[in-house]
């Protein structure tokens, strides 16, 4: 019996090597990832680079969350408006991180927000922009129907 799981084992490194073999054969295919990174043809992604972020990036306190619901939803904004990708997605929201806990002393910071792209966390993220949404983006940004911020 040796001798039969030997040669199945030879015909499984062959089957594997021919595999390899045929796969570095395939025209183009070694050129597709090559091509779509040096820019030629992914030519759209130079077309349209990444927006200008919109508003300023309000600074973190030193705990790593900001002092205002304003602050955190402007971060949010800040981020979400510099990437398509969140563009299209992020509807921003806001959290104040302090939660009252019995029997601890209050803290004496008891503003920490944070902000992500849904309410998914609860009842406690409240919407950040409520914007008019025939004239502005979900950013409460004006838009403009000829120069969209992230063309299709």
């Amino acid at each position: 019996h040796r001798g039969r799981g030997a040669g199945m084992a030879l015909g499984r490194c062959l089957g594997l090597g021919l595999l390899l073999a045929i796969g570095g054969v395939v025209p183009g295919a070694s050129k597709t990832l090559r091509a779509l990174t040096s820019g030629t043809a992914g030519a759209s992604a130079a077309e349209h680079p990444p927006p200008t972020p919109s508003g300023e990036l309000p600074s973190k306190e030193k705990e790593g969350g900001y002092n205002s619901k304003t602050a955190a939803c402007n971060a949010c904004k800040f981020f979400a408006t510099g990437s398509c990708a969140m563009y299209k997605t992020c509807i921003c929201h806001a959290s104040n991180a302090h939660f009252d806990i019995g029997g601890v002393p209050e803290p004496t910071d008891t503003n920490h927000w944070l902000w992500a792209c849904g309410g998914e966390g609860g009842e406690k993220y409240q919407v950040c922009f409520k914007p008019n949404e025939l004239y502005q983006d979900v950013f409460g940004d004006k838009l403009d129907p000829n120069n969209p911020k992230c063309p299709e």
